[in-house]
């Protein structure tokens, strides 16, 4: 005959339930959570280490991952984790070259390898346009223009519109009121000096009597309206370039000061900065300089202004004979302010506060890494949202990466000695032309691929969506195409 087993024994059988119940819910999550911090088992010794979170991604999508000869179930985008230490990672793709890659997993840390550009197999070259010749080009900010000058002096504009599966040809000729005339048995030019952040303005440095120079703003929406920035506001300016932020406010060093113009109120500043060298801009509204030789203290500075500040800020000071190369450069990564200075053959790495220029607070900088930069620095730049602070040389250029905290040096084919910037596609891939061949390199030397034969000193330019490379080549009638490859197959 069945007894119901007694409210005692009835409690301990659902106080073992929930208990067994518990245990396995914490023993999952334990498990999640040190799956989720990277541990796995290591077959090689038999022990659970704490490995690296990996994520793959690539242009185009779809490619296989392999990790040191073997490969992922799953194409990109994917992510695995990774034992911590040396990997060698390749992606494939079926019309395409392979990349590749050695990586090196640091234990609880996510390594993003989401930039990856996967460059067709076969790259057949297509003229799309031809130019009896060719003295200047400039891409526009969002890639949807190609600026050309053929004869430098004439007052005319081809414009190229690539960002459609065809280019679109466009003529824009600069109204003969716009610009000064040269005197009789005189030349002039008119060079294509800069895009405006928005790609609707171009900055056109037009030189005239052989040696005279004027500043023009051309919409390229109404060239009608084209402004002589010189004439309007009677300066002299040896370079001029946009804000960042507003396309009426320029800047100018006007002999060695550094000044504001304002379009909109049709007002030059007066001298922001003195005994300029060189400036750039830095986010929306800080100028940063670099100072020549001061006659007096026999010192060069480094330095920035915050936008209506009443002074600047010197962050450095050198004392030298003034040949030393030097310059500047600030970024901001995960929100924190990094400064870049190179002074020789070595180039700082600071991070640290930042005030206003003309605020009392004491500026805070502490050392990140020091850089050896043989031969000096070209060109000093902290680009990619701040990751990379990027010294060229004369024969490459070294990276220092912010996220894996680690330094790369690349040498460029072509000519040892180079004066030309550095170029980039996109923040993580750059391309040079110093041999004749449009080459493509990653930020850290990485997967260098030639792309096509091109003339060196020209621009090269991804279309908006990425599915065409563009470059100019000389014919061997004098001419030059303007020629296209498919980087991203049907």
């Amino acid at each position: 005959m069945y007894h119901p087993p007694s409210k005692r024994k009835q409690l301990i059988q659902r106080l073992v339930v929930y208990g067994l119940m518990s245990l396995s819910v914490l023993v999952l999550v334990t498990v999640l959570v040190f799956v989720m911090l990277g541990y796995q088992f290591n077959g090689n010794d038999g022990k659970i280490e704490q490995g690296g979170l990996v994520q793959f991604s690539s242009t185009p999508s779809g490619a296989s991952v392999g990790i040191d000869s073997k490969y992922l179930g799953t194409q990109t985008s994917a992510r695995t984790t990774m034992t911590a230490g040396s990997h060698f990672i390749t992606m494939n793709k079926t019309g395409y070259r392979q990349w590749q890659k050695s990586v090196a997993i640091v234990p609880g840390s996510v390594l993003w390898l989401n930039y990856t550009r996967l460059i067709p197999t076969t790259l057949k070259p297509a003229t799309v346009a031809t130019y009896g010749a060719l003295s200047d080009t400039n891409v526009s900010f969002d890639h949807k223009w190609l600026a050309v000058k053929e004869d430098p002096a004439t007052p005319v504009i081809q414009m190229e519109d690539i960002s459609g599966m065809t280019t679109k040809a466009s003529t824009l000729e600069l109204p003969a009121a716009s610009y000064t005339a040269p005197s009789e048995g005189h030349t002039q030019s008119f060079a294509i000096a800069q895009w405006d952040p928005s790609s609707r303005y171009l900055l056109v440095k037009h030189t005239y009597d052989d040696t005279k120079t004027e500043w023009l703003v051309v919409d390229i929406q109404h060239v009608a309206d084209a402004k002589n920035v010189t004439t309007l506001l009677g300066f002299d300016a040896s370079n001029v370039i946009f804000s960042n932020t507003n396309s009426n406010v320029l800047y100018g060093l006007v002999g060695r000061d550094l000044r504001k113009i304002d379009l909109g109120s049709v007002t030059l500043s007066g001298p922001l900065v003195t005994n300029v060298a060189e400036f750039s801009l830095y986010q929306n509204s800080t100028i940063i300089y670099t100072t020549l030789l001061d006659p007096t203290t026999h010192a060069r500075t480094v330095g920035y202004y915050s936008d209506s500040a009443d002074k600047a800020r010197t962050v450095r000071s050198y004392a030298d004979d003034g040949q030393v190369p030097l310059h500047l450069a600030l970024g901001n990564y995960y929100r924190n302010t990094y400064v870049g200075i190179a002074y020789g053959d070595e180039v700082e790495v600071l991070t640290g506060d930042l005030p206003r220029s003309d605020a009392s607070d004491v500026s805070t900088l502490h050392a990140v890494t020091t850089m050896t930069v043989p031969g000096g620095v070209l060109d000093l730049s902290i680009i990619t949202n701040g990751r990379f602070v990027v010294a060229q040389t004369a024969s490459g250029y070294v990276v220092y990466d912010l996220e894996l905290k680690k330094t790369t040096t690349t040498a460029l084919k072509g000519p040892a000695v180079t004066t030309e910037k550095l170029h980039w596609l996109d923040g993580y891939m750059a391309w040079s032309d110093r041999d004749g061949t449009l080459r493509t390199t990653e930020f850290d030397g990485a997967n260098q691929q030639d792309i096509m034969p091109v003339t060196p000193g020209f621009s090269a330019a991804l279309s908006p969506d990425g599915t065409y490379l563009y470059g100019f080549a000389k014919t061997t009638d004098g001419k030059f195409d303007l020629q296209r490859v498919r980087m991203m197959l049907p």
